[in-house]
């Protein structure tokens, strides 16, 4: 499995707080080319939004990081398992510097707990939907890249050895009795 580094520390030693509105505390963060956001499989509490910059999202199959998306600044993410309390579905890294604004989970479920229950439940419904996507991405991704290389390598089997075919000028200077016609007779 592919190992990606920790963010803990670094958004410990990095961390600014602003005020969005009277209350609501929110975190921004900078992070630095290759380093994690979260990871795969562990708790989601925070959602992000991208101030700058670009990260990847990778979600892990069969042991190898396939990429969902690339986000760009104003992006959403993390939002999935913030809202539902399930464990983070992909794991983000910061493609190249960027600076992330983390939005708490007690934020976004006062929030939510505000809205109609009818909009909650269409929340509920589209998040699950994208989960299914980002599942059969991965899988579709997996079985696409398993599929062109075995067609490559079937392929490279099928192609006869260099030495095998001559060439036609090399073939027609070995045959000493000359070039032929289409018949095989001479020309």
């Amino acid at each position: 499995m592919t190992t990606f580094g920790t963010a803990s520390q670094h958004e410990a030693e990095t961390a600014t707080s602003f005020r969005a509105k009277q209350g609501e505390l929110l975190k921004r963060v900078p992070y630095e080319k290759d380093k994690v956001i979260f990871r795969e499989g562990h708790d989601g509490t925070d959602a992000y939004v991208l101030e700058s910059g670009r990260i990847g999202v990778f979600k892990t199959t069969e042991g190898k990081p396939v990429r969902l998306a690339v986000l760009e600044k104003g992006a959403m993410f993390g939002e999935m398992a913030a809202i539902t309390g399930e464990r983070r579905s992909a794991t983000t890294i910061a493609l190249e510097p960027c600076v992330v604004v983390r939005i708490s989970k007690s934020t976004i479920q006062q929030k939510i707990g505000a809205c109609d229950p009818f909009v909650r439940a269409l929340i509920a419904i589209l998040i699950n939907n994208l989960s299914r996507v980002n599942e059969r991405y991965a899988t579709t991704n997996t079985v696409a890249e398993k599929l062109l290389n075995d067609l490559k390598a079937a392929q490279i089997e099928k192609e006869p050895a260099p030495a095998e075919t001559p060439a036609p000028a090399a073939a027609a200077a070995a045959d000493p009795s000359g070039p032929r016609g289409k018949d095989g007779g001479a020309p």
